[in-house]
């Protein structure tokens, strides 16, 4: 009996997971294809309103322009760990490698993203 609820709990636990990194995978995928082609306003749209409301479209404008003049195509996001809820990836650009960090709401919208060196 006891096998057969650790089983229970493993599918259903894996199942949570599964979703969860469905979800990132979509918003890093969604990312990365506006930030190339430097679409703000999908990248604003991606954030959610509280982030909306923090950064402003132009604000967000001035974090892709900037970045990209910057560092170039982002290039690939391959993920590290996630730790205290945030995803950690590593961002290669074309002129520098960075570490991406990332949380998104259960509505699958951005509420934390930074950039910073390894």
């Amino acid at each position: 009996m006891r096998y057969v609820f650790l089983l229970l709990v493993y599918f259903t636990t894996s199942a949570i997971f599964a979703q969860d990194s469905d979800a990132y995978k979509s918003v890093t995928k969604a990312f990365q294809e506006n930030f190339n082609s430097q679409n703000v306003e999908a990248v604003y749209d991606l954030y959610t309103s509280e982030m909306q409301e923090a950064m402003t479209k132009e604000g967000v404008s001035r974090f892709i322009n900037g970045c990209y003049a910057q560092f170039g195509k982002l290039k690939s996001l391959t993920f590290i760990e996630t730790a205290e809820g945030i995803n950690s990836y590593t961002a290669e650009f074309d002129k520098i490698s960075l570490v991406m960090e990332l949380q998104i709401s259960p509505d699958g919208k951005i509420s934390t993203i930074q950039f910073q060196e390894p």
